[in-house]
């Protein structure tokens, strides 16, 4: 019974931070950094019951970049990881368009997740 009072506050908890549905807001930014994630590998073992004595599970993650942008309408900076192909288009001081959400605790941690993110054309047009 001691265990369900403290088990019930971190369900509810994981589900305000992560979970909750949040409204998607649009906005324009510009890429201030964007860094190299390399390759690497997780390594997941098996519990419970482990008659045979399982080897853990090794699962690839693939390298990517990491992207942070100032977005005009808030005040944190925004942050996606894309895959070395979809950013290969994106340079730091590029103009972009996001789609975002706003993810945390208020009044103590929040973050702004990017959902989509897309280059605006900055050239004129004739």
């Amino acid at each position: 019974m001691y265990l369900i009072i403290p088990l019930l506050i971190f369900i509810i908890a994981v589900w305000f931070v992560f979970l909750r549905p949040v409204p998607r807001k649009k906005t324009t930014g510009s890429i201030v950094n964007k860094t190299f994630k390399p390759a690497g590998v997780y390594h997941q073992f098996p519990t419970g019951d482990r008659p045979g004595m399982r080897n853990p599970t090794r699962i690839p993650i693939a390298e990517c970049y990491v992207f942070t942008v100032d977005a005009r309408d808030e005040s944190l900076p925004a942050v996606i990881s894309l895959n070395t192909t979809a950013s290969e288009k994106f340079a730091i001081g590029d103009q972009v368009a996001i789609e975002y959400e706003v993810r945390g605790i208020p009044w103590v941690w929040k973050v702004a997740c990017i959902l989509e993110m897309k280059k605006l054309d900055t050239e004129p047009s004739p």
